[in-house]
């Protein structure tokens, strides 16, 4: 409870201590001549309420218990003041410039959004340091806690979201596979053969055991095409092992974009994206809840292609690892990922090929075709640790 005074004598004002102010207190209409003093306490400055007349007691509120006004430029800072009091009222104060002297000669320190408004060079220092924290955050921190998070989805969630999604594009974009079965066996015992001697240092989550299953589609929709759903199921196109067989590149080829497909279930891609695009929007929504939708919506989509690039070079790198562990050539699959995008060969060691509109693969969910073909034709590459499958 604030401690009152006893009614004395009005002390003789003393210059920029005692402030005249008017004492709106609730309990009548007419506000009371009083003289307010800004006194140093151990919680921060106190306020002290003298009565100029002989009615009533002093009050004495301590720095929690009143509203203390911000400044926010010396536009105002001659302007009448009033200060809010809670259940004791109201302060109408002559002078603010006098009021905030006196404040900050009590000790009190002014908040954060006030240091900001009356001084741009912080301003615009907060608000780069800011930029570049929700930057780092996306870019490190995001993957980071997916990366982490995904460990604790389970796989029969995992299994079960790649069957509905399997049975809905067997019913809209795929059709049944026309390859031989004796086609299809000798690919599947190739495929078993590379998924029996992944080493240990490859496997991203130990103690995730994915249950692998190759399936073989037709589908004019895709074309030449792998996809990898989580939990271990896969899908070969019937146009992908024909492209290879047209370019006459042999199996290795395949393995290689199977191994590539293989490196997204082993890295649990489709969870960690899960994850992150959660956290993306969480974070966004109350970082630009106050921003038009679009400028959302746009930041969204564009950190989206990039956590999905990411993921596309990582496989990448898997897909690199796994092959030179098994002693396969990368080259295959050099050409037939050239041949499917429609990308020209590296006309040299080291010097990527390009493919019309590169400049806007940032728009892209993959990266730079070219980069990646001059990768698997050297079997190497800057961004990848082969030792690991997993990106530097």
């Amino acid at each position: 409870m604030p401690a009152h005074r006893a009614t004395a004598p009005a002390p003789a004002a003393q210059p920029g201590r005692a402030l005249k102010a008017l004492w709106y207190d609730g309990l009548s209409s007419r506000g009371r001549r009083v003289l307010v003093m800004i006194e140093p306490a151990a919680g921060g400055p106190q306020l002290v309420i003298e009565p100029l007349d002989a009615a009533g007691d002093g009050l004495c509120l301590a720095h929690r218990q009143v509203q203390w006004p911000q400044t926010y430029g010396r536009g105002t800072a001659q302007n009448r003041l009033t200060v809010a009091l809670g259940e004791h009222g109201t302060l109408e104060v002559q002078s603010a410039a006098q009021w905030h002297e006196a404040y900050n000669r009590a000790g009190g320190k002014r908040k954060v959004a006030e240091r900001l408004q009356l001084g741009w060079k912080l301003l615009l220092g907060f608000t780069a340091a800011s930029v570049l924290l929700l930057v780092l955050f996306f870019r490190y921190g995001t993957p980071m806690v997916a990366t982490q998070l995904a460990r604790f989805v389970p796989i029969g969630w995992e299994l079960e979201i790649s069957q509905q999604a399997l049975a809905q594009l067997d019913g809209r974009a795929f059709k049944s596979s026309s390859l031989p079965a004796a086609r299809q066996l000798a690919l599947r015992q190739r495929f078993e053969a590379m998924l029996a001697d992944i080493p240990e240092p490859l496997r991203r989550y130990r103690g995730y055991q994915p249950v692998w299953r190759l399936e073989f589609r037709a589908s004019e929709l895709i074309g030449a095409n792998a996809l990898a759903f989580p939990g271990g199921v896969m899908v070969l196109t019937d146009d992908m092992v024909a492209l290879a067989d047209k370019h006459k590149l042999g199996d290795d080829a395949l393995l290689g974009v199977l191994a590539h497909e293989i490196g997204h279930i082993v890295h649990r891609h489709s969870s960690r994206a899960l994850i992150e695009q959660t956290v993306l929007n969480a974070v966004l929504s109350m970082a630009l809840s106050d921003v038009s939708g679009w400028v959302a919506l746009a930041s969204t989509s564009l950190t989206t292609l990039a956590y999905s690039r990411a993921h596309e070079r990582e496989a990448d790198c898997f897909s690199m690892a796994l092959m030179r562990h098994q002693k396969m050539d990368t080259r295959p699959l050099a050409k037939l990922f050239a041949a499917v995008t429609e990308t020209p060969m590296p006309t040299s060691q080291g010097q990527a090929g390009r493919k019309s509109g590169a400049g806007w693969d940032w728009l892209s969910t993959h990266p730079d075709s070219g980069m990646r073909i001059a990768d698997f034709q050297s079997g190497q590459a800057m961004q990848c640790d082969l030792r690991t499958g997993r990106l530097r």
